[in-house]
């Protein structure tokens, strides 16, 4: 019996503190992913950009960033290792971090220029990502036992939405507390100089705070580097792309898995990109604000948005009676915010109930039922009006929490000497990120409605459902040799 326990341990036995040192991994990626989510709203106001062009943003970071450099990513990893994967992963964050400064230095010559070196510097910090995501994914998922896999990655990426809601927390913080409460229309008829003032100190918050990011990985960096890290059980760097790639093609349980992830990591980023427009839009918070007229202090901002509805009043309650007085709002987008950080708190909770759930519950079976009730919360979402569009949004996180890696591990079931390769598939999935947020954004322009651009995570969901209640059921998977 102790023998039995022993080999199906979670975390094999004295690898403790290279396994947190990889679990790390997951908090620190999820807080650039999350900072960047809200850096839609900051841009849209510092530089007045439509919903089509914030979302190039987006295409940046998930099509370029993760889509381009995965594979890329695993192939080095395939010919070195995971542990070198990993630094080659965190180098190239740490350096899109730096790239930064001269971005916001930039704008001294021009918005545009700016804007296009900030997309520079998300596209190098993005591309890090993408193999860091490839490495630790697959090297979590492959050290152990594969009968505790799937789990084993739930329990890592458990950590990965404290990294988002850091994320959230700290673009809250330090950038949109810091964003001047002018509209585009007020911006539009400041005189050149007097926009470059208000835009470079709005810039220079978006600035500190990724460079901050970077110093923070560049201490995981070195911990990892200077750390003996073991070996997974498919450390084998033997590479024959044309021939691993005939057989996941040929894996059904595989192919579709990618499909999903694909449609998965999509509705993520789709609902929550534009979870601060909608809750503005639906709560209607630019108008309460105005209402109070020119030079409204903080205090009489609070007392109106505190009315508006009991959730996000208590929250207020909660942050002053904690003294981070920091994350009470003085705009419209971080009275927007409080609903992404509230969204996350759910995916937090979702995530470990989840994880203590596959003690005694298939993962396919939770996967079913949470992708139905996310479609349901979806088309909520789509045609509820006011607080009850907003809690619906808020509920999709919920659902979302265990979609990433249990659909990570379903479709890397039985894949032995391609494991690698086919993380990066998984990987590059995230692709679908930029897709799906740039067709909401044009969606949302072209319809005038940021709920009905809903619509499009709603079928990402049905897609996912699809999968979980099919493909995700076999019985026969196919074991690659």
């Amino acid at each position: 019996m102790n023998s039995n326990v022993e080999k199906h341990r979670l975390v094999p036995a004295g690898i403790v503190f290279p396994f947190i040192l990889l679990t790390s991994l997951f908090f620190i990626w999820a807080v650039p992913n999350n900072m960047t989510d809200t850096m839609l709203a900051a841009f849209k106001r510092i530089m007045s950009l439509s919903d089509t062009q914030t979302a190039w943003i987006q295409v940046v970071c998930y099509l370029l960033g993760y889509g381009c450099f995965a594979l890329p990513g695993a192939i080095f990893i395939k010919k070195h290792t995971y542990k070198y994967g990993v630094l080659l992963g965190l180098g190239l964050c740490i350096f899109g971090g730096v790239l930064f400064y001269p971005a916001m230095l930039a704008n001294n010559i021009s918005s545009p220029l700016s804007f296009a070196t900030y997309l520079l510097a998300i596209f190098v910090l993005f591309a890090g990502l993408s193999v860091l995501e490839t490495s630790a994914n697959s090297y979590v998922y492959a050290l152990g036992d594969p009968h505790t896999a799937t789990r084993r990655l739930n329990f890592s990426q458990s950590f990965n939405p404290f990294g988002a809601l850091t994320g959230v927390l700290a673009s809250q913080i330090f950038v949109l507390s810091q964003l001047n409460t002018m509209s585009a229309a007020e911006r539009a008829v400041l005189n050149e100089a007097e926009l470059v003032n208000v835009q470079n100190a709005e810039l220079n918050a978006v600035t500190i705070a990724y460079l901050i990011l970077g110093l923070v990985m560049l201490a995981l960096f070195l911990l990892i580097f200077f750390t003996k890290m073991p070996q997974a059980q498919d450390e084998d760097k033997t590479l024959n792309l044309k021939a691993t790639f005939n057989r996941l093609k040929r894996n059904k349980n595989y192919v579709w898995g990618v499909v999903a992830q694909f449609f998965y990591v999509g509705a993520q980023i789709a609902v929550w990109s534009y979870i601060i427009r909608y809750a503005m839009q639906q709560l209607q918070f630019d108008a309460v604000i105005s209402g109070l007229g020119n030079n409204a202090s903080q205090e009489s901002i609070i007392a109106a948005l505190r009315s508006v509805e009991p959730i996000a009043g208590g929250f207020y309650n909660l942050a002053e009676s904690l003294g981070i007085d920091a994350l009470l709002p003085r705009t419209a987008e971080q009275a927007g915010a409080t609903y992404y950080v509230l969204s996350l708190v759910l995916f937090v909770v979702g995530r470990f109930v989840c994880t203590f759930l596959m003690k005694w519950t298939r993962p396919v079976n939770l996967l079913s039922a949470l992708s139905v009730l996310a479609v349901i919360c979806s088309l909520v979402a789509i045609y509820g009006q006011g607080f009850i569009g907003v809690y619906a949004l808020m509920g999709i996180s919920g659902c979302m929490s265990l979609m990433f890696p249990t659909i990570y591990g379903i479709g890397m079931k039985g894949l032995g000497e391609d494991t690698k390769i086919a993380g990066s598939g998984m990987v590059m999935a995230i692709a679908g990120a930029a897709l799906l947020t740039q067709m909401q954004g044009i969606l949302s322009d072209q319809a005038g409605s940021i709920e009905f651009a809903y619509w499009v995570p709603t079928i990402a969901f049905i897609i996912i459902a699809f999968y979980s209640f099919t493909v995700a059921r076999s019985k026969k998977i196919k074991i690659n040799r």
